[in-house]
């Protein structure tokens, strides 16, 4: 997911990237709402400093035995306000992280543009073709029949392109990032965090 503050400080390198990838200007729309979503948690903010700040008057008007009931009644539609902008906050706060989080990646700058797959290029390739006596299947093909890739379910959990792995493919993936881990941490310096 995109850092909204990297994207207010490089919103035309941002732009250019969303370009490349086939969707109009983004920035501005995405500032806007953060701005607001930040304008409300300011506002949130304030009405919560000024509730403290009446709590104390409370306790001083209560240590000087006067009555304080008209603060309290204050205190009281002021927790109303803050709750509903903490509220409008959070709801601002969420969207706009579900926007982010929609967006595709920037492309690399060595990326070739184009409007889909079709467009890529080879840049290498790594030994020779073997020469088999029957037509090969592509590896979601193989996942699917074997029942360890479901691309249906994961379409509907987070969207387009992600597969849901099962099985002894799932714990070949789990296995796999474990090795990376360990041969980082113990042979590279990786300090794992």
């Amino acid at each position: 997911m995109f850092d909204i503050k990297w994207i207010r400080e490089n919103a035309q390198e941002f732009d250019r990237g969303m370009a490349r990838r086939g969707l109009g200007p983004q920035a501005a729309a995405l500032i806007e709402r953060d701005a607001t979503r930040r304008d409300l948690l300011t506002k949130a903010q304030e009405i919560q400093s000024e509730r403290n700040r009446l709590s104390k008057e409370i306790g001083a008007a209560k240590a000087r035995g006067e009555d304080a009931q008209d603060i309290l009644d204050t205190v009281s539609k002021t927790k109303a306000a803050e709750a509903e902008a903490e509220k409008a906050s959070e709801e601002a706060s969420a969207a706009l992280d579900e926007t982010l989080s929609g967006l595709p990646n920037l492309p690399a700058e060595d990326v070739p543009d184009g409007p889909n797959e079709a467009s890529n290029v080879e840049i290498r390739t790594w030994g020779d073709k073997p020469d088999l006596d029957f037509t090969p299947k592509e590896h979601f093909d193989l996942g699917e029949a074997l029942g360890l890739m479901d691309f249906e379910v994961a379409a509907k959990m987070s969207g387009a392109r992600f597969v849901l792995l099962s099985g002894a493919l799932a714990r070949m993936e789990r296995a796999l990032a474990n090795f990376m881990l360990d041969l980082h941490t113990t042979e590279h310096g990786l300090t794992e965090v």
